[in-house]
């Protein structure tokens, strides 16, 4: 005989574990035209903290990669202007490699400047999308770290 209202605690903790899991599988995921975004974002404030994490050098240490980003920012690019906008992106292999495209418009406070198209390199490392510097066009910005 079966009680009306009553159910199994094995059924509430599967359904349970499905919404987490399901959760965890939208939400863990950054799309490449977010972290473009968040890249450029920090190029343009000189945010060295969020360059140095978002980007890939190959095998350089942190703190070498953060002071190439310091010197960048704060000395070769310390009075440079851009405009930028994610125009597309693409994944080579999904959740391995990719690219974001963008129009920027560099010297911007020149009065001449005019759009061009980069691309920023991104690659899977540890679970994070990273922008692969060392693909980076070198006409984007002053001295990038190499």
């Amino acid at each position: 005989m079966r009680v009306a209202g009553r159910i199994s605690l094995v059924y509430v903790a599967a359904i349970a574990g499905v919404v987490v899991v399901s959760g965890l599988l939208l939400m863990g995921r950054e799309s490449l035209t977010a972290v473009g975004g968040r890249f450029m974002s920090a190029l343009a404030k000189g945010d060295v903290n969020t360059l140095t994490k978002m980007s890939y050098l190959g095998d350089k240490s942190e703190e070498d990669i953060r002071k190439q980003w310091d010197f960048a920012v704060n000395h070769a690019g310390k009075y440079y202007q851009f405009g930028w906008r994610v125009t597309a992106t693409s994944e080579a292999e999904p959740n391995v490699s990719g690219s974001v495209r963008l129009s920027v418009a560099r010297n911007i406070g020149s009065g001449s400047s005019y759009e061009e198209n980069f691309q920023l390199p991104v690659i899977m490392k540890n679970g994070m999308w990273k922008v692969d510097v060392r693909g980076i066009s070198r006409e984007l910005y002053p001295g990038l770290p190499r």
